[in-house]
């Protein structure tokens, strides 16, 4: 036990010196044209998948383990176990660094003489590879289902978004009509008032100057009817004046003619007085009065 131990140590080393001396499993298989997309099936075999699951038996069993191939011979195997139908980039270097190393043999003798050592391990290994890979598969088939029922409830909240925010930009688009449409009725109506309040202005603009116009004319006539009143009053006063005039005229000419004739009838009485000598003073004075009394006049 202590030799093949000693055996599987120096087989190790030289399986890990190879890996990082040879260009080939370095990086995991180069750069190749990792970039470019590949088919999966072209590495999906059966021979590629019971050497990777062995492998990875080995591996865990070993007690030096190479744990970079450890990690590449898992990923191997999920991406071996998975529904995926193209692979590149890493996981294609991943899977040509994996058949690289058994088209080479690596693990191959390890493996042999496990399998020699105990046969019946082996067939409970296989069983257990396949219920693994079995699980694996079962696993990742879960996995793709939660995956595609994750992206379909991110999709249905992606559309339930969308619609929540079509639905508010299209709310938000009747709110603003709405609101334009109110200020277009204000805009409308405070129109209407300040054209019907002009109106009434322009209204009582006419009414006051009608009014004025209506004053105007009755001061118009008010002042004509005083400058007639006063133009009668004036004709009057001038009537009166001249009627006065009329007046002091003819008593100034019934004086005159009073006067006049008064001197005639002393006149008269002196012609008559002249041819009587005998006629004492007495007399004459007696018959002089008797005659002013008869006249009648008023010596004014």
């Amino acid at each position: 036990m202590k030799l093949k131990r000693n055996i599987n140590k120096y087989l190790f080393f030289i399986v890990t010196l190879a890996s990082l001396t040879n260009p080939i499993f370095a990086g995991y298989g180069g750069e190749g044209t990792k970039n470019k997309a590949e088919k999966i099936s072209k590495y999906r075999t059966q021979e590629l998948i019971n050497y990777v699951n062995l492998t990875i038996y080995y591996l865990y069993s070993a007690e030096n383990k190479n744990e970079r191939h450890v990690i590449l011979f898992k990923s191997c195997q999920k991406l071996l176990n998975s529904n995926k139908k193209t692979v590149k980039g890493k996981d294609k270097k991943n899977l040509i660094s994996c058949t690289n190393l058994m088209n080479m043999g690596t693990y191959k003798n390890e493996r042999s003489s496990i399998n020699s050592n105990s046969s019946e391990n082996s067939i409970k290994t296989n069983e257990e590879v396949k219920r693994e890979e079995e699980a694996r598969r079962e696993e990742a088939r879960r996995e793709e289902e939660a995956k595609a029922k994750r992206e379909a409830d991110a999709k249905r909240r992606q559309e339930a978004k969308a619609k929540r925010e079509a639905d508010a930009k299209r709310r938000e688009e009747a709110k603003a009509k709405r609101e334009a449409d109110a200020k277009r009725r204000e805009e409308a109506k405070a129109k209407r008032e300040a054209d019907a309040k002009r109106r009434q202005e322009a209204k009582a603009k006419r009414e006051a100057d009608a009014k004025r116009r209506e004053e105007a004319k009755a001061k118009r006539e008010a002042d004509a009817k005083r400058r007639e009143e006063a133009k009668a009053k004036r004709e009057a006063d001038a009537k009166r004046r001249q009627e006065a005039k009329a007046k002091r005229e003819a008593d100034a000419k019934r004086r005159e003619e009073a006067k006049a004739k008064r001197e005639a009838d002393a006149k008269r009485r002196q012609e008559a007085i002249q041819p009587r000598s005998t006629i004492d003073y007495k007399s004459r004075s007696s018959i002089e009065f008797s005659d002013d009394s008869d006249s009648n006049l008023i010596d004014y």
